[in-house]
């Protein structure tokens, strides 16, 4: 009797220390990193140009913070996967150097429109979609 005492008292501080050490440090969803693959796809008329390209991305998936944003120039059509932490931010944008149309799209898993548009001739493209929980 006296040892299962011992052995029930160690697991109830095991098992506090726990979940202290997980809630100390953001929560299960912190430490699970649950995050979305997410593809940016650019395209223009006509189709092969050069065009300014901002878009986010989570510097990595085991911890909650903020997507980045990086800005880079791309030929057309682009196509880029990133990974957003869950309930951050997924954005694309693009800036032509003529008077070209852009389209852009966000996919989740390569498949899943999230969200697209098409930009007038010579302005800016902008596509944003707020990753699930």
């Amino acid at each position: 009797m006296k040892t299962l005492v011992v052995v029930l008292a160690v697991l109830a501080l095991v098992g506090g220390g726990t979940v202290l050490l997980v809630h100390h440090h953001g929560g299960w969803t912190t430490l699970t990193g649950k995050a979305w693959a997410i593809t940016y796809e650019v395209s223009a008329q006509p189709a092969e140009t050069l065009v300014e390209v901002t878009y986010s991305e989570s510097a990595t998936r085991y911890r909650k913070e903020t997507p980045r944003l990086v800005t880079t120039e791309k030929p057309l059509p682009w196509t880029f996967e990133v990974v957003i932490n869950a309930g951050e931010r997924a954005q694309v944008s693009a800036t032509p150097k003529a008077r070209q149309v852009l389209t852009c799209r966000i996919l989740l898993d390569g498949v899943e429109e999230l969200t697209s548009a098409t930009g007038q001739p010579g302005e800016t493209v902008s596509c944003d979609s707020v990753t699930g929980t």
